[in-house]
């Protein structure tokens, strides 16, 4: 269950939203002599064996336990500073997919199985690997992680009640190397690996089994009261990071890299290369620095001075790619396992009911010239979306239907599926509906008599082309007569207000429309938190029973069909208004640097695999 509303698209927007600044205050914490943020920039070539990394603004790591407290929940927390050091079981991610990586991860594929009751069961083998300080990775340290998890699971940044590890029925440790998991029923391979199993990372319970830091090391983890106080010792260490530095805690790894040096004053970061790692690509760099910045022109600054190693191009200088190739650099778009859309908003009283019919969906979705957007406001980098997985991404997820645009742009379309069913349409004035109720030919359940198709549309502030395509958007509705007003917002109000409706009261339910940036998936893209009843990511309280059936078969019937049955399904409902995806980023690195592309999907970062030329 780790799919995420971009996890909030922490940080610079992912090239498209921007974030206030998420720094605390404090002072640079050195293990071992390394630099002070903010000094005057190195080159990348100045350090032999440094490769330095752009953070994008806001988007800082801040929390270093990999069981992920809600309130850090975020993209660099976790692909791009916890799996630095701290390794889940199963790895995803080959050659530019989200495919499963078995030499990469500490356990082999699962074997399942169905026992005598007709439960799922997975059989988990642990592959030969090792602790920096030499020590043998467990299955106690698996038992570690899932017993602090079942003790503290509403404080998980992922947890949905019903979900993991609600699914478990029970846990039994076979060996040091081998152990099973019995389900409450019988699931879909393909979710239950890649969702749910994903989850799994080993703790090194021989050195974090404590209380305190004075406490001895012990089994506290094995009753609920003392795997309650075991994670909130934890919890206070990761939220400490004015120790990062220098707290023991964390140079017990499992992964390639060390956390060596840490800034909690602007999240600079530096991570040195484990020795004792016994994963394939054994670092080549000795350093890995994260570079924050506190806005796009500094990191541009930075990539024109040489300082970065990796940075990224922002849109608003999209002009000076050829500056840059032409000084050393080389540029590629870092594609993500995600697709865009806007969210509309069921729960409002006076609008739900409109947003409800899906001929308004099919108009709204057919006023949107992928096409146009694509090749004139991201000047041809971004894909077309036309259903709920995403297609920059080569996957075997990926449905034939969805490959082929169900609404293409026409204006007429849009308006004659509106007069067709009771609208009276103005075009460059407002719509309103003159047949009201349900039947043939009119506006539908629950929409009264003068009903007006005027909304407001929300979308973060601080993107050049975000405002571009809301322009674009608004001008083609016009022309059906839809009125539609875009209000740029901060991303945090924006996330805060589309998620405070109460179905119930109604409060915190009069927003309309949201651009929120997207949805990214973990690896197996099967809906069931966007687009199910009552799904935690559901912020428009999306709810058919067709939809909430086919989402469930993807969870429990064997396959793929029923996810190609589901995909094919929300590609003509439209529970969303399907928008083009971009890419994360523009990459910019160094002619000189090699083994960076083929770019992650899900945004994790391989250090390890990199070479700093000459």
């Amino acid at each position: 269950m780790r799919d995420r509303a971009h996890r909030w698209r922490a940080g610079g927007g992912r090239s498209r939203a921007a974030l206030g600044l998420l720094l605390a205050a404090g002072l640079l914490v050195v293990a071992s002599g390394a630099g002070r943020a903010g000094t005057a920039p190195r080159t990348a070539a100045a350090a032999a064996g440094t490769v330095t990394f752009a953070l994008q603004p806001g988007n800082t790591p801040n929390y270093a336990l990999p069981l992920v407290s809600s309130a850090y929940f975020t993209i660099v927390n976790e692909d791009q500073f916890e799996y630095l050091m701290y390794r889940p079981l199963f790895w995803y991610g080959v050659n530019g997919t989200t495919a499963f990586n078995p030499a990469q991860s500490l356990a082999a594929y699962p074997r399942f199985s169905v026992d005598r009751t007709g439960d799922t069961v997975a059989t988990i083998t642990l592959r030969p690997w090792h602790w920096s300080d030499g020590r043998p990775v467990t299955t106690r340290d698996v038992e570690f992680w899932m017993n602090l998890l079942r003790a503290n699971r509403s404080d998980w940044g992922v947890y949905v009640p019903g979900a993991w590890p609600d699914i478990i029925r029970s846990i039994h440790y076979l060996s040091a190397s081998r152990f099973q998991i019995t389900f409450i029923r019988r699931y879909n391979d393909n979710w239950l690996f890649n969702d749910e199993l994903s989850q799994i990372f080993p703790l090194p319970q021989h050195v974090w089994d404590r209380t305190s830091a004075r406490s001895p090391v012990g089994n506290y983890d094995r009753s609920h009261a003392g795997a309650v106080a075991v994670y909130a010792y934890l919890n206070a260490q990761a939220r400490d990071l004015g120790a990062y530095g220098t707290n023991r805690l964390w140079r017990v790894v499992d992964g390639p890299w060390v956390l060596h040096a840490y800034d909690p004053a602007t999240g600079y970061t530096v991570l040195t290369r484990n020795p004792a790692y016994p994963g394939p690509h054994r670092p080549a760099v000795t350093r890995f620095v994260e570079q924050p910045f506190t806005g796009d022109s500094a990191e541009f600054d930075a990539l024109r001075s040489g300082s970065l190693s990796i940075g990224y191009l922002p849109q608003q200088d999209l002009s000076q790619r050829a500056y840059l190739t032409s000084h050393g650099y080389r540029i590629a778009p870092w594609w993500e396992w995600l697709f865009n859309y806007i969210s509309i908003n069921y729960r409002n009283q006076a609008d739900g009911p409109i947003f409800a019919q899906l001929y308004v969906r099919q108009a709204m979705q057919s006023l949107i010239d992928q096409p146009s957007y694509i090749r004139n406001i991201y000047k041809g980098l971004a894909v077309p979306t036309y259903g709920p997985v995403p297609t920059g991404t080569r996957s075997r997820y990926v449905s034939a239907q969805e490959t082929h645009n169900p609404y293409p742009y026409s204006v007429e379309t849009a308006r004659a599926l509106l007069r067709s069913h009771g609208w009276t349409v103005r075009p460059n004035g407002v719509d309103t509906c003159r047949l009201p109720g349900s039947g043939r030919g009119r506006c539908g359940a629950g929409v009264a008599a003068g009903s007006r198709l005027a909304f407001q549309i929300l979308y973060p502030a601080g993107s050049t082309v975000t405002a571009a395509e809301m322009e674009a958007l608004r001008s083609a509705y016009s022309e059906a007569g839809i009125d539609l007003t875009a209000t740029s917002t901060p991303y945090s109000t924006l996330t805060t207000t589309i998620y405070s409706c109460n179905p119930v009261t109604h409060v915190g339910c009069g927003w309309q429309m949201a651009d929120t940036g997207g949805w990214e998936y973990y690896a197996y893209p099967s809906g069931e938190q966007l687009f199910k009843t009552g799904g935690s990511g559901n912020s428009g309280g999306y709810s058919n029973p067709t939809a909430d059936r086919l989402i469930q078969a993807t969870l429990t019937a064997p396959g793929l069909g029923p996810l190609y049955a589901y995909q094919n399904y929300l590609a003509r409902d439209l529970p969303v208004i399907y928008l083009p995806t971009p890419p994360y980023q523009l990459t910019v690195y160094r002619r000189a640097l090699g083994g960076l592309l083929p770019q992650d999907p899900s945004l994790n970062v391989y250090p390890e695999t990199l070479a700093v030329g000459g």
